[in-house]
């Protein structure tokens, strides 16, 4: 009665309730995608965890993608009577990988001596036949696993016969994970953020990225030839863009165009102007101040709402963001310096004014300055997106 690991399952909806696929490989994969990269599975990490691979999933060596040190992969009789598979499997064992063998054992007996576990169904056609196949599964001395445990009756008797390990509904139902992950594109712009944050920034290099990204490159060159800048000259490469920019200015509109770009498109477009706005409040508030830094204010802000764009928690997000420990745990509603920083900017968007008051004062902050911050960042922000596009 002590958790030792889960079996993970292929399920296309969150309402279905058994496996439905017209293709075996791409639900492994499936499975092996989300388990290597659902933040959902954190804590599964640290037990073992009991997957069935299809025969080609085996072959093209599919199972690398997990940790070995807790992975198990649980083999079928179908799959033992494929001729490749002793050879993956001997490969995969050397590696450090776990082998559950689930089935008659004379199916399966030429694996038999690489086996870690045996599976035994506990919901097999008789109490005789379950019997039976226990006997000859402790015979082994491999520990057993027995699986479909649905009654405390059947927990019993499981372990009168020799089981160490037990899996089925008596225990839990299976637990849907709706997975919400970044997509390719988000992860290369957040890089791209984590670039900018360097204090040595490469611009040229910079600039080579941005130079595949048709979007990002579209934008700046747009912004920079509208006729808020009046350039003579128009500027045509990316090179140029950031040197006539400088330094500052293109980190600013960087980090403010990937941001919006970041927001899903189902997302309201309010969103990136409400963490600008945040940003700019935050930097003016605390530009005159030795024991903020305003840069990282501005981050602070900008990055507030990531939560509410991708419909993910903050602690799944902040280790893609170029920030500080003490910013992520900011960000993640734990005890910092900065957390009366982020509350002000979010206690004054609600009207709460004498919470306002408190935070202001114990900032060391004029109430009167923080409302001057407040309107001269909105004016900013509305700006900045109406000249950017």
């Amino acid at each position: 009665m002590k958790l030792w690991g889960y079996q993970l399952l292929y399920r296309d909806c969150e309402q279905a309730e058994s496996a439905r696929f017209e293709d075996q490989d791409q639900a492994t994969v499936q499975v092996v995608l989300e388990a290597a990269a659902s933040p959902s599975l954190g804590p599964a990490r640290d037990t073992y965890l009991l997957m069935e691979f299809s025969i080609t999933a085996l072959v093209h060596e599919v199972p690398y993608a997990l940790p070995p040190h807790n992975m198990i992969i649980k083999l079928t009789p179908s799959l033992c009577r494929d001729g490749t598979v002793p050879g993956v499997i001997t490969e995969l064992r050397a590696t450090g990988y776990r082998l559950a063998l689930d089935g008659p054992l004379d199916s399966c007996h030429h694996v038999l001596a690489e086996a870690d576990y045996l599976i035994v169904d506990a919901l097999i056609e008789s109490s005789e036949a379950f019997t039976q196949a226990m006997n000859a599964a402790t015979r082994t001395g491999i520990p057993v696993l027995v699986k479909r445990i649905e009654t405390p009756k059947a927990f019993a008797e499981a372990k009168r016969l020799g089981a160490e390990f037990f899996l089925g509904f008596f225990f839990q139902k299976p637990e849907v994970i709706a997975s919400k992950k970044l997509s390719s594109i988000q992860v290369v712009r957040l890089k791209l953020l984590k670039m900018l944050n360097n204090k040595n920034v490469d611009w040229n290099e910079i600039a080579k990225t941005l130079q595949n990204d048709v979007s990002l490159t579209y934008r700046l060159l747009k912004f920079l030839n509208s006729p808020f800048f009046g350039v003579i000259q128009p500027i045509t490469t990316v090179q140029r863009a950031v040197a006539y920019l400088g330094a500052k200015q293109a980190r600013i509109w960087l980090r403010m165009v990937i941001l919006t770009d970041l927001c899903p498109p189902e997302k309201t477009s309010q969103l990136p102007l409400l963490s600008a706005h945040r940003a700019r409040f935050l930097e003016l508030a605390g530009s005159d101040r030795s024991d903020v830094d305003p840069d990282e204010l501005f981050l602070l802000g900008l990055f507030s709402l990531l939560d509410v764009m991708f419909d993910m928690s903050m602690p799944d997000l902040v280790d893609f963001l170029p920030l500080t420990d003490a910013l992520k745990a900011t960000l993640c509603g734990r005890p910092s310096p900065f957390a009366p920083w982020l509350e002000l900017a979010a206690q004054f968007e609600q009207g709460q004014w004498d919470r306002v008051d408190v935070l202001a004062a114990q900032l060391d902050l004029n109430p009167i300055q923080v409302g001057t911050c407040y309107a001269q960042a909105m004016t900013w922000a509305e700006e900045f997106f109406r000249m950017a596009g």
